[in-house]
C-alpha cells in the first residue's frame, strides 16, 4: 500500500463520527483483521474487521464493499488496510460503517452505500499476509447486558462472540415490503407488514428465499398480519389498497384493487427473519438473510424443544437490542450443549 501512513485505530476511527455520516478528507489508515466470511451468503457485499493483538482487544468496524464472494480475496484472518480518505463512516442502527456516500433516493435509510466499483475498492482496501483467525469471545449474560446498556460505544459490536446456554424464544421478527419498487420508509406505513410480537407465525426456517417467502403466504400462516407501522396501521393483508388508502391508493397503480397478500406473492423475493433466543433474561436476536444459502432450513427439533444451545457469530446492536448474524451454517454455529 504505497503512502502508508501511521496507523489509526478502528475505535479512534469510530470515534469521528458523532450525529451523522462523515466523509473523511484526512489521509487516516486503518488495519484489521478479516472476521466474517459471505460463503454462505448470510453476510454479503459487506466485511468485518477488527483491529488489536487478540480478538478481546481492539473494534470492529464493517466495510460496505459491494461484491460477492469476498472469502475467496479476504479469506478470514488474512489482514486487510484501509485507505479511509474520501469514504464515509456512517452508522445503521447503531452499527458504524465505512463506505461511499450515501445515495438519495427515495427507498434508501442508510447514510453510506456500497463500494461498487473494483477501481474504488483496488484503492482503498489492500490485502496483507496470512494470519490465525481471532477466536471467538465468550460473552456471559452480564456482559452482554452491559454491552446492550453502554449502546454503539462498546467494543465488542461486531465481533465475532460464543454465547452459551441459549434457549429458543418462540418468536421471530420480520419486516417486510409488499412492493419493494415502491417506497418503504419508516414513512411509507402503505408498504410495509411487520410480523412480530406474535410468536412465530408458523415459520420454522432461519429465512426465506423467494420461493419459501411464496410459499408462507400461499399457506395462509400470515393472513392476519398487519398493513402498517408506528402508530398507523391498517388491518390484514387480506384487505386492498383501495380499501385501505381510498385515493391514496393510486400509488400502487393497477395493483390497488389487489388485496396486499397477491401484491407481496406479485413481488416476492428473499425475506431476512430474525428469531429471538433467550440468553438468561437477555433476548437475542438471530437474523438470517434470505440469501443465506441456509435461508429455507428448518430449525433443529433440538432447538425447537427449548434445549440450550451455543451459538457463534457475528454481534451487533440493532435498534438497542443485541442481533447476531451466523457467519457459517447453522450445523456448525448453532449446537446442542
Amino acid at each position: 500500500a504505497e503512502g502508508l501512513e501511521e496507523i489509526t485505530s478502528i475505535e479512534d476511527l469510530k470515534a469521528l463520527y458523532k450525529t451523522g455520516p462523515v466523509t473523511i478528507d484526512q489521509n487516516i489508515w486503518i488495519k484489521g483483521k478479516v472476521i466474517s466470511s459471505d460463503k454462505s451468503g448470510n453476510i454479503y457485499n459487506e466485511m468485518y474487521i477488527q483491529d488489536g493483538k487478540s480478538a478481546a482487544d481492539g473494534s470492529a468496524i464493517t466495510l460496505k464493499l459491494g461484491k460477492s464472494s469476498l472469502y475467496n480475496e479476504y479469506p478470514v484472518g488474512s489482514w486487510v488496510y484501509v485507505k479511509c480518505q474520501h469514504l464515509t463512516l456512517g452508522a445503521y442502527n447503531g452499527m458504524l460503517q465505512l463506505g461511499m456516500g450515501a445515495d438519495q433516493t427515495a427507498t434508501n435509510e442508510y447514510e453510506t452505500s456500497y463500494i461498487n466499483l473494483q477501481a474504488i475498492i483496488d484503492a482503498h482496501v489492500f490485502r496483507g499476509f496470512q494470519d490465525e483467525p481471532f477466536a471467538p469471545v465468550a460473552l456471559t449474560e452480564d456482559a452482554l447486558k452491559a454491552a446492550v446498556s453502554a449502546g454503539a460505544s462498546d467494543k465488542i459490536w461486531g465481533k465475532v462472540v460464543t454465547l452459551k446456554g441459549c434457549v429458543y424464544g418462540d418468536q421471530i421478527f420480520a419486516l417486510f415490503y409488499p412492493n419493494s419498487n415502491m417506497a418503504h420508509k419508516s414513512g411509507n406505513p402503505e408498504n410495509r407488514v411487520f410480523l412480530s410480537d406474535n410468536g412465530t407465525w408458523g415459520v420454522d426456517t432461519w429465512a426465506c428465499t423467494k420461493a419459501g417467502y411464496i410459499g408462507y403466504l400461499q399457506s395462509g400462516v400470515w393472513d392476519q398480519a398487519e398493513v402498517g407501522s408506528g402508530a398507523t396501521r391498517y388491518g390484514s393483508i387480506l384487505g386492498t389498497p383501495s380499501k385501505y388508502l381510498g385515493e391514496d391508493a393510486d400509488k400502487f397503480g393497477a395493483d390497488a384493487f389487489l388485496t396486499y397478500k397477491e401484491i407481496m406473492i406479485k413481488y416476492a423475493a428473499a425475506n431476512y427473519i430474525s428469531h429471538y433466543f433467550k440468553l438468561g433474561g437477555t433476548d437475542v436476536q438471530v437474523r438470517t438473510s434470505g440469501y443465506a444459502k441456509f435461508a429455507d432450513t428448518k430449525l433443529s427439533s433440538g432447538i425447537l424443544e427449548k434445549k440450550p444451545v451455543t451459538i457463534t457469530g457475528i454481534i451487533t446492536l440493532y435498534d438497542g437490542s443485541a442481533q447476531i448474524s451466523l457467519v457459517d451454517d447453522p450445523e456448525i454455529s448453532v449446537i446442542l450443549q
